[in-house]
């Protein structure tokens, strides 16, 4: 998260240094944004858009680095910064949209899906691993891409993608519309839908656990696999330690001690290490 805060701050003092006319940040630009996209939506004609646009020239710049979007609430190890018709109204009508990824040490970009696009993206700074299933009956595919390689997620396809290293890492993704969409599967499936349809679902685990569930579940970009965090020495917040699976285990133990069963492994917890 240094990384991106250092990257926003530089943006902003070229900006200021270089004497260029300043966009304008905050709820100013969002009403500004938001009034032009309103006239671009309703002006028929390409020529009638580009004249709205043609009103400054700042309407035809995106900055993906500009500190408001960093700000904005994201996850734990990492940001999306999107290009798209709700933040950039120079995209709307012309079917294209853009997203850059700011992903710390193991970083994942939540498994999600875009309703209304495909989506071709490319590594830069470091390798990722990418999943994908696009259909019942379809087989998963999953690979890596190293700096300056690419990848296609068709539309509707759940995909994601993690940093596969211990340095930060970026990617940038390209959309066939300028409205794209996302939905993130674990926040749809557990927060979204009723826990006792999920529930039932689910081979029926029990509306507490699917509650329980849905109160962990991060922001994107969210930590990454344990095994990555385990080589780059990182914990994330809340984990099984080895110390909370031990105590937990003695707990159990203890409990099952006070009826006629046998004191036994706790299974539901991860293995700790020795």
């Amino acid at each position: 998260m240094l990384a991106i805060r250092t990257l926003a701050l530089a943006a902003a003092a070229f900006t200021a240094g270089a004497g260029v006319s300043a966009m304008p940040t905050g709820n100013l630009h969002k009403r500004l944004v938001d009034d032009l996209s309103h006239d671009l939506v309703d002006e028929p004609t390409a020529l009638g858009r580009f004249k709205l646009l043609n009103q400054s020239i700042n309407n035809f710049i995106f900055n993906f680095l500009d500190p408001t979007l960093l700000n904005a609430p994201h996850g734990p190890d990492g940001i999306v910064v999107l290009a798209t018709a709700a933040s950039f109204p120079a995209t709307i009508g012309n079917g294209v949209a853009m997203g850059v990824g700011f992903m710390g040490p193991c970083g994942l970009n939540v498994p999600h899906l875009h309703p209304r696009s495909s989506e071709l993206l490319i590594a830069l700074n470091g390798s990722l691993v990418f999943g994908t299933i696009t259909e019942n009956g379809a087989t998963f595919i999953t690979s890596t891409i190293k700096d300056h390689e690419a990848t296609v997620f068709p539309a509707g396809s759940i995909h994601f993608q993690q940093n596969l290293g211990c340095d930060p890492a970026q990617f940038v993704a390209a959309f066939g519309t300028d409205d794209p969409g996302r939905l993130d599967i674990a926040p749809a499936l557990f927060q979204d839908l009723p826990a006792d349809i999920v529930s039932a679902s689910l081979g029926d685990i029990g509306v507490q656990e699917v509650e329980d569930i849905a109160a962990k579940i991060p922001l994107n970009v969210a930590w990454g696999t344990q095994q990555c965090l385990d080589t780059c020495g990182l914990t994330r917040a809340g984990q099984w330690t080895p110390e909370a699976i031990a105590k937990a285990k003695r707990q159990f133990d203890d409990f099952m001690r006070q009826g006629s069963m046998k004191a036994r492994d706790f299974v539901g917890l991860p293995v700790a290490k020795n």
